[in-house]
């Protein structure tokens, strides 16, 4: 069912500073898309925009970093503006790590990334879009983003394309509700394979779909790594994604509108959409970035090993 999305999570931001950011964001160059994936000139996007209004910009920043940091593990930022050429965009994100992507490829694969229903990905197991299906992003890097933002440029003006997370907090307890404590503890210690693109390199990740802290979800991510080394996988997956297609209860489902920007813990949440509208949808546009706030992000709980064996004798596996 709909909801609201919480007033704990919301960053109201005044029209002034606002007003400021855009304008700040507005005498810089235009950069081409290509361009953002240089570190040195997010960087300096960055510390240009927060030069032009130093306080109102760090303010900014930690009311967000506050809010992803409790349930629900995202933050919903309302009343900016965002200059056609996204330097406020990523000035924003810059200040929470780096921006990363997969290797330049239109349309599917930007720094700042367009979200387009014309550019979804059909579903591997037949039906809907896989982004109308709870996900992790990056699940199949050895360890995925921890943090991703999306800006609504466009609505979908039918009412389709809500935004939905689930919090791990949410999904633990509907999974021990559902299936059993030791469901549960058996989730958090039974490895699945993730196959790495050729891009990161290759070879699998062991690693569980969900932890104390932690959840990383994307089933055909999975049945594609299965088939690839012909293993069994846990018999309770298929149980554990019941309950998470289910929707369980204090799962967030809003309309996001234009200008909103929403940052989401990628380790501690899932999230999806519902359909696109047939009337008003197709012209809907996210703008996406996956951000690296981790300089050196940790191996666990992955594993670059070539089987399971190994990856349950790995000792941080159960820490």
């Amino acid at each position: 069912m709909p909801t609201i999305f919480p007033g704990a999570g919301q960053v109201q931001v005044p029209a002034v500073l606002a007003g400021e950011l855009l304008r700040a964001a507005e005498r810089l160059p235009d950069y081409d898309n290509k361009e953002y994936y240089s570190l040195d000139l997010q960087a300096s996007v960055r510390e240009r925009i927060h030069r032009a209004c130093p306080e109102g910009f760090s303010r900014l920043i930690e009311q967000i970093r506050a809010r992803i940091a409790r349930r629900p593990y995202c933050a919903l930022v309302q009343g900016l503006r965002f200059d056609a050429g996204n330097r406020l965009f990523v000035a924003l994100n810059k200040a929470f790590g780096d921006l990363v992507a997969r290797p330049y490829e239109k349309p599917r694969a930007q720094l700042v990334h367009y979200i387009q229903p014309a550019t979804d990905l059909p579903s591997a197991r037949g039906g809907h879009y896989e982004t109308e299906k709870f996900h992790t992003d990056t699940a199949d890097w050895e360890t995925p983003v921890e943090l991703i933002s999306m800006q609504c440029v466009r609505a979908d003006h039918g009412g389709g394309g809500r935004s939905l997370v689930l919090d791990i907090d949410t999904l633990r307890a509907a999974v021990k509700q559902r299936l059993g404590t030791e469901t549960l503890a058996l989730m958090e210690r039974a490895p699945v394979p993730w196959k790495l693109p050729d891009y990161c390199g290759g070879g699998l990740v062991w690693r569980p779909v969900l932890t104390a802290s932690s959840v990383c979800w994307r089933r055909y991510s999975i049945d594609f790594s299965q088939r690839d080394i012909n293993t069994e996988l846990p018999p309770a997956l298929d149980a554990f994604e019941r309950v998470i297609t289910s929707t369980p209860p204090r799962t967030l489902n809003f309309a996001m509108r234009e200008n909103e920007l929403l940052f989401i813990n990628n380790h501690r949440t899932l999230h999806a959409r519902t359909p696109v509208s047939s009337k008003g949808g197709r012209d809907r546009l996210m703008i996406r970035s996956w951000i690296r706030t981790d300089k050196k992000p940790p191996r666990t709980p992955g594993y670059k090993l070539e089987n399971r064996e190994q990856a349950l004798t790995a000792p941080s596996l159960t820490e």
